[in-house]
């Protein structure tokens, strides 16, 4: 499967009449913060919220039934999940919006 250009080395949004390039790492960012607004319309909860507290179900529930390994390798998931959280929510404190 081809991938495209412009996933590749960013993608084109435009503000009024000026167009941008987004680089790789702002297109991410753009990226989750749509999604994770999405999620919040819909749900009234961050989409990482509902990641953690589901990562933090799944690793107990891997553990209580004998997949320690795994649970624990699940349990080690809610930190890099706020930590996206913090990405998305500076990226908001910074662009104003």
């Amino acid at each position: 499967m081809a991938t495209p250009q412009s996933a590749v080395k960013g993608t084109q949004t435009s503000t009024g009449s000026n167009t941008q390039a987004i680089s790789g790492r702002d297109a991410a960012e753009s990226m989750l913060k749509t999604v994770d607004e999405t999620t919040k319309g819909a749900t009234n909860i961050s989409l990482f919220h509902i990641l953690t507290l589901g990562s933090i179900g799944a690793s107990i529930a891997l553990f209580l039934t004998g997949k320690k390994q795994a649970g624990i390798f699940v349990g080690l998931w809610p930190p890099t999940f706020q930590a996206l959280k913090a990405v998305v929510d500076k990226g908001k404190n910074i662009s104003g919006n």
